[in-house]
């Protein structure tokens, strides 16, 4: 009988030691993002708060600066068994309403308060469970558009100017999805910046660009920039592919781009002029998302010498194969023929950034003029030079030929803004690049010229 009592009492101390930890309160843990000291307007505040055990109970997000405090969050998990809430996590995601809760710009205690269901050995309210000092700052940088005429064709380039506060930490023209990095220290009143911006190709006349600023804290600011956007019509061209073709230019692309040689001729033809396109679209923009601060296109483009236009920018192509339809892409350049193995010339002073293998470009040079301009040279038989030369306005850079996706020897020449095709018509002219670009730029006084920055 005694051993029988002793393991009832042994039981009954299990269980009871079991039921207190199973209850017994535990301290919340926090997970935070990393977030900058300094907060704007539309900052997120991102935490995870965890208790293992009974569940969470409530959680409570404030704001503090002296005696005065600021409810941000708050949320209460009411008990779904004996137990407590069943709740182990609460994430919060949440972007406060500095504005409509009256917080002033300043410094500031962001603090993180939390109770659980567990049981404590004195009953406790919520606790403050984690804490950071802030700086609030909800004023956007302040911008002055400072050019009035912009007129630029479907396709085209534009200039804009302004003057931004020094707080602005990022800036640019945005037009649609599409975003052009702004250029700043060129002129002698720092607060001068100018944005060079296209109406892509893609886009229509409803399209309405404007500059954009960002300041540490990611406040944004934006102004509209007035705009007469010429439409044009772009030329539908039809292109017929053989078997002879397709046998000769896949197996040799999928060679020399590592693809797969699965399917049948078409199939793999599709997969070239779909996704390597596209995949040679997205290296374009990140070979062209940096660019030297040093402009050298003040004057004329040179165009390819003694040459004839076998196509022009950005036109609609259809693919037919056996008089069906199969594809339709947007050919997005120049196409330039003269004789066999034609020298290849730069058509601006500049620095090579790219000299190589382009997927559907073939052999391919790429050229950085500064300030975002960028030209293409395409379907090359040989390259003359490397990434980091610095080449001269008509220096050759390789000789034309009919590598990727060429069907004849001849030049692919293309013009790019920041990464972005546009028409390199305009960029052959000297009167556009005068009225457009050059004008704008001469009526501001500009910074010291360092040695071989060129002028306008």
């Amino acid at each position: 009988m005694r051993r029988f009592v002793t393991i009832v009492v042994v039981g009954l101390i299990a269980m009871g030691a079991g039921l207190v930890w199973m209850q017994w309160d535990r301290a919340p843990t926090v997970i935070a993002d990393e977030t900058s000291p300094v907060i704007g307007a539309a900052a997120p505040v991102r935490l995870s708060v965890r208790s293992p055990g009974p569940g969470l109970e409530a959680v409570r997000l404030t704001a503090r600066r002296g005696e005065h405090t600021w409810p941000l969050y708050e949320r209460l998990f009411v008990r779904s068994t004996w137990r407590g809430s069943g709740v182990n996590e609460c994430v919060i995601d949440t972007v406060p309403n500095w504005a409509g809760l009256g917080v002033g710009d300043g410094e500031l205690e962001v603090e993180l308060w939390a109770s659980t269901y567990g049981w404590h050995l004195w009953r406790a309210e919520q606790v403050l469970v984690w804490q950071r000092k802030i700086v609030l700052d909800t004023t956007p940088p302040r911008l002055e558009l400072l050019t009035s005429q912009h007129n630029v064709r479907l396709g085209g380039v534009e200039l804009a100017i302004w003057r931004q506060s020094a707080d602005a930490v990022q800036s640019g023209v945005e037009v649609g999805e599409y975003f052009f990095p702004a250029v700043r220290g060129f002129f002698a009143d720092a607060q001068l910046t100018m944005g060079l911006f296209a109406i892509p190709q893609d886009l229509d006349g409803t399209a309405q660009p404007r500059v954009v600023a960002w300041d540490h804290a990611g406040n944004r600011s934006q102004v509209a920039i007035p705009v007469v956007i010429q439409m044009r019509r772009f030329a539908e061209r039809m292109l017929n592919l053989d078997d002879d073709f397709l046998a000769r230019k896949v197996p040799e692309i999928e060679a020399a781009n590592q693809l797969p040689a699965t399917g049948t001729l078409v199939e793999r033809y599709l997969r070239i002029n779909r996704d390597l396109r596209r995949q040679n679209e997205t290296t374009l923009r990140q070979l062209a998302s940096k660019s030297q601060a040093t402009p050298h296109w003040f004057g004329t483009f040179h165009r390819q010498s003694n040459t004839a236009p076998l196509s022009s920018f950005a036109d609609r192509r259809t693919y037919v194969y056996r008089g069906e339809q199969i594809d339709r892409q947007v050919h997005l350049g120049f196409d330039l023929a003269s004789i066999k193995a034609s020298p290849v010339e730069a058509a601006q002073k500049g620095t090579v950034v790219f000299a190589g293998n382009l997927g559907i470009y073939g052999n391919t040079v790429v050229v950085d003029h500064g300030l975002g301009v960028f030209t293409l040279y395409g379907h090359l038989r040989a390259i003359d030079v490397k990434p980091g030369d610095l080449v001269e306005r008509g220096h050759q850079l390789g000789l034309t030929g009919e590598t990727g996706l060429a069907a004849g020897d001849h030049l692919h020449f293309s013009v790019m803004l920041w990464g972005v095709h546009v028409d390199p018509v305009e960029w052959w002219d000297g009167s556009w690049i005068r009225k457009h670009l050059l004008a704008k730029i001469e009526a501001f006084p500009r910074a010291s010229v360092s040695e071989g920055q060129g002028s306008p």
